[in-house]
């Protein structure tokens, strides 16, 4: 009879294994409703992409169980997802990713996965057979580096943008419990895991920053954000109801002076006669128009008056 221990090392390692299977439904998802991926670094997902093909052949090498060798193959499907999106959705590419080339990038996309998986495993049993040193472990270790590199075009984003834009804050919540339900589960286990111990430990932490950054950039200095999100209203197709969608608006430093100065334009203006002239700024023009206009109405009425003294002198 299974102990308790063992019961529950199981549990909340299968907890874990469903939030880390799928903590980027909840990006992907997010990306499909805005029609955008603004905000989002590229190379974070393709880094991912790798990381899962490391992850899904050091599962099957080391013959683990079977929900741990389709965790890695779903991260890494939904992994090549979220990057696609970022071709099709992003600015700089959208132009020339239809959708049509995106679906068959996909398609190719998945044929090389699984292709680079399975020579991936030929290539470490073979190591293993030969009596190379390291091999396992580098097949472990590699996977764990490439999940924390993934992170790190993502920090340089939100930190030149001086906020967080894009990145799904359920995808992070799920990421990280999906860690700690595995921490949870290694500490019920009997033999001690150090491997598997740094790889989720580095998880929680790299979600832990993004947490950070996005308290300090969007709820406590949201001054400083260069790219900020708006919400804008949609009316959800077939049920009515009013949906929030992120909108992206850029906001130069250089531009914020302007924007003042526009905004002190817009509320000084000038009403007359139920028209609306510019403000002090542009009247200038109009006042030298009325001055003209008021010369040469006097000019005018001289001339008249000129004009009727002389025909009043020249009446018999």
């Amino acid at each position: 009879m299974a102990s308790t221990r063992s019961i529950l090392e199981n549990i909340f390692g299968m907890l874990g294994i469903i939030f880390w299977s799928f903590q980027l439904l909840p990006q992907a998802i997010d990306n499909y409703r805005a029609k955008s991926t603004a905000g989002l670094s590229y190379s974070m997902f393709f880094i991912w992409v790798l990381c899962a093909l490391g992850f899904g052949s050091y599962g099957v090498v080391e013959e683990l169980s079977i929900p741990l060798i389709v965790q890695p193959q779903i991260f890494g499907v939904l992994s090549m997802v979220c990057y696609l999106q970022c071709l099709y959705y992003g600015e700089r590419t959208k132009g020339w990713w239809t959708l049509r080339r995106t679906m068959w990038a996909a398609v190719g996309a998945v044929c090389l996965m699984v292709g680079v998986q399975v020579g991936a495993v030929y290539a470490t049993r073979a190591g293993i057979d030969n009596n190379v040193k390291g091999t396992v472990e580098a097949a472990g270790i590699i996977p764990i580096l490439l999940l924390v590199l993934g992170f790190i075009p993502q920090y340089v984003d939100i930190y030149r943008d001086r906020s967080v834009v894009g990145v799904s804050m359920a995808f992070i919540a799920a990421d990280a419990a999906g860690a700690m339900f595995s921490i949870v589960s290694l500490i019920f286990r009997t033999e001690f895991d150090l491997l598997a111990t740094l790889n989720y430990c580095a998880v929680l932490v790299c979600d832990l920053i993004v947490v950070a950054f996005y308290v300090y950039f969007n709820k406590m200095n949201p001054g400083l954000a260069r790219v900020r999100e708006v919400g804008q209203k949609d009316l959800e197709t077939g049920e009515g109801r009013e949906n929030e969608s992120a909108v992206v608006t850029i906001v130069e430093p250089e531009e914020k002076e302007e924007e003042g100065k526009e905004e002190h334009r817009r509320h000084l203006h000038l009403d007359m006669h139920g028209t609306t002239v510019p403000n002090h700024l542009h009247a200038e023009p109009v006042a030298k128009t009325m001055t003209m206009t008021a010369t040469t109405g006097a000019a005018s009425q001289v001339s008249l008056s000129s004009a009727h003294s002389n025909s009043t002198v020249a009446q018999p």
